[in-house]
């Protein structure tokens, strides 16, 4: 299992610095051609302040709702990795591991908890949250859950998909990692984790939880 690196947040970050200078590139062209020298670098820099505000205060929101949606499958996943590791670890014994099996055992059950209470508190609320995209797509009702932002609703979507994405993703992982473990003990961890993110989402029905989430995101 590989959660994101640090070069590639590096890369989404530098991709968005550039996606901004383009954008400020293309807003000097337009308000230029249209204008002509009758404009001058203060206004051009004000005009270009104003329609560029609203677009940043978007983007922060989107990425606001990826940090709520992503961080907690990202902390689950690199906790099921630790889970794994200290179990090998104390299969081997002292060919690899300066502790004894025991506590190695401890640890990883430890960090086994750690997933459970995250997927109990936040999936057990909000776990529905990452059904909502394929919910607007079949459920008119769902969508009326969002009537009060439908001027934002494809900005709001944006962010719904990437995290619903990386939770399939994160399945798809587990379910690979489950098959190729050669550690019984780490199989059924994993397992507990693959079971538990299944039913704490597929099942929920809490959309007035989701909705509400987002709502607080939204309305900063």
């Amino acid at each position: 299992m590989n959660p994101p690196t640090g070069i590639e947040i590096i890369t989404l970050l530098v991709l968005g610095v550039v996606a901004i200078a383009l954008f400020e590139y293309v807003a000097y062209t337009a308000v230029k051609t249209k204008y002509g020298d009758r404009i001058t670098c203060r206004e051009m820099l004000r005009l270009q302040m104003i329609v560029l505000k609203p677009a940043i205060i978007d983007m922060t929101r989107i990425a606001l709702l990826w940090i709520v949606m992503i961080l907690p499958l990202y902390v689950i996943i690199v906790s099921t990795d630790l889970s794994i590791i200290f179990v090998i670890e104390s299969l081997l014994g002292k060919v690899r591991s300066p502790l004894p099996g025991d506590i190695e055992t401890t640890i990883s059950f430890l960090f086994l908890l750690a997933n459970i209470t995250i997927m109990h508190y936040f999936l057990g609320k909000y776990g529905s949250i990452y059904k909502l995209p394929l919910m607007f797509l079949v459920r008119n009702d769902a969508r009326q859950l969002l009537k009060k932002h439908q001027k934002v609703l494809q900005d709001i979507l944006m962010g719904l998909v990437v995290g619903s994405v990386m939770y399939v993703m994160m399945i798809m992982t587990l379910l690979v990692a489950l098959v190729n473990l050669p550690s019984f003990l780490s199989k059924i961890d994993v397992g507990i984790v693959i079971v538990l993110l299944l039913v704490y989402v597929l099942p929920n029905k809490k959309y007035e939880n989701a909705i509400e989430l987002i709502e607080k995101i939204w309305s900063k």
